[in-house]
């Protein structure tokens, strides 16, 4: 039966209190059932859905090895120069900031020095070498865009170090630590000559990138340790797995001088059984950057 106007007043023009007080009842079941029915809803979408975001796969994926972020990471810590540098990546199962000393950290600040932040103080050595100075405040600087926002630092007294750029034609520079001026002195002097090396102590390769879902950056890197020595005039030379020159690989004889000069070692040869060095940069919170995390090498 349709309720129509009138339907809640009697014949007499009185409120029907009966009919009027169903209505109400009706009214108030309408609201609460659709107030329940929306209240289920949310509640088991949230349920679900919750659920369907934890099904959600935690995907890594893989980085060109061109990537801007990669080339500039892998220098933080590849061995430079492909043979000069510090080798505490190679030689240490983990590394984290804790196995660096203050040599090892002072090492990895100055990677990032540019020619700008050396001053010329307007004096010069006995010799008539100028004197450069290089501010501790950017020295620590350094040390946190690798290491992130917390690392300790004691400068050490005095490092020889071979940057990537030149001043007046030299690379090699000695500093030392002034702690009244909060400054390093800094020298440069002509390199040694050196004997041409043949053979290599260790040979890398960038081989991977991965990302990882929280933006955690990890570069593999593989990695084989040599030792050569001379039978008359000939090189014999054994390839490794392992820093400790425990896992041999091959070993190569009778090898003349100009064969390593036309066919140089090359670890293209042993990628499938070489060490894998997995260096892993995370993003800071604070400015957005990758830093060093850790290193760990697998055999």
């Amino acid at each position: 039966m349709d309720f129509k106007i009138g339907d809640d007043f009697d014949e007499n023009g009185n409120v029907n209190e009966h009919k009027a007080n169903k209505k109400v009842v009706i009214t108030i079941v309408i609201v609460i059932s659709i107030v329940f029915g929306l209240l289920v809803f949310f509640i088991s979408n949230a349920i679900l859905g919750g659920k369907d975001k934890d099904k959600d796969p935690k995907v890594d994926t893989q980085v060109s090895l061109t990537d801007e972020n990669v080339q500039i990471l892998y220098k933080y810590v590849a061995y430079k120069d492909g043979g000069q540098g510090n080798d505490l990546f190679l030689k240490e199962t983990m590394v984290d900031s804790s196995k660096f000393t203050d040599q090892d950290k002072m090492y990895y600040a100055l990677r990032f020095v540019e020619p700008e932040d050396l001053l010329y103080s307007g004096k010069k050595t006995k010799e008539k070498q100028k004197i450069y100075t290089l501010s501790i405040t950017k020295i620590r600087a350094n040390l946190l865009r690798f290491f992130g926002n917390e690392v300790s630092f004691t400068p050490v007294d005095k490092i020889t170090y071979k940057f990537s750029f030149t001043i007046n034609n030299l690379g090699v520079a000695t500093l030392t630590y002034s702690d009244a001026e909060q400054i390093y002195n800094v020298v440069f002097d002509k390199e040694k000559e050196e004997t041409e090396e043949l053979v290599k102590p260790y040979y890398t390769e960038l081989t991977s990138a991965t990302k990882k879902h929280d933006g955690t950056l990890i570069l593999n890197e593989k990695v084989i340790y040599t030792t050569s020595g001379k039978e008359n005039t000939n090189y014999r030379i054994n390839i490794y797995k392992d820093y400790g020159h425990t896992t041999l690989i091959e070993t190569k004889q009778n090898i003349t001088a100009d064969d390593l000069k036309a066919n140089p070692i090359s670890i293209d040869n042993y990628v499938d059984r070489a060490a894998t060095i997995s260096y892993t940069f995370k993003v800071n919170s604070i400015n957005n950057n990758y830093y060093f995390d850790s290193s760990s090498i697998t055999y």
